[in-house]
């Protein structure tokens, strides 16, 4: 029988209308860096827990696809460390939450002990979420690295990806150009 629901540790977001996972080890950062995106006005769905289903997507041609959820029990809150439980509809604003919003893309944050691999695209792993392979984007969170400006760029550089306007690729044709030049 086919598995129609999953649960996922992360906070889940909505960061310029993408549907952003946000995943690391405990203690890592992912809750502040959710409270620093909320605050440069991206919309809040879930921390700690993401039910996920398929269903049919909400925000466009009703098309099944993933989407994330809050447990009722933690809908709308956010836990920071030094900080405690807040409520984020309270603190900023009833739109501030989204009930529900469909994933696209997920962001590992990652510290200095795990070793990244260098890539041109970042894009070229996937999670995969009841049969859908979700694009995965692995973050160092260094303290001294704006992770909100950071991810916020990756959103944008993933949607630029998915309007086939791929910047590793374009410097790939470029390297090609330049070595039959010199030939």
């Amino acid at each position: 029988m086919k598995q129609t629901m999953h649960c996922e540790h992360g906070v889940f977001l909505s960061v310029l209308n993408l549907g952003l996972l946000i995943k690391g080890d405990a203690g890592i950062g992912k809750s502040t860096l959710a409270l620093e995106l909320i605050e440069r006005g991206h919309q809040f769905v879930s921390d700690d827990i993401v039910h996920f289903m398929i269903e049919a997507d909400p925000n466009h041609s009703g098309q099944p696809k993933l989407i994330g959820k809050s447990p009722h029990i933690l809908k709308d809150l956010l836990a920071v460390r030094d900080l405690g439980v807040m409520n984020i509809s309270q603190l900023f604003s009833v739109d501030t939450c989204l009930s529900q919003h469909p994933l696209d893309l997920i962001v590992e944050l990652v510290s200095d002990e795990q070793i990244l691999a260098v890539s041109l695209s970042g894009l070229e792993s996937h999670t995969t979420i009841l049969g859908d392979a979700i694009p995965l984007q692995k973050i160092h969170a260094h303290p001294k690295r704006n992770l909100a400006v950071i991810v916020e760029t990756a959103v944008k550089n993933y949607i630029l990806y998915k309007q086939r306007q791929d910047a590793a690729t374009l410097l790939k044709k470029r390297q090609q150009k330049q070595i039959v030049k010199t030939l």
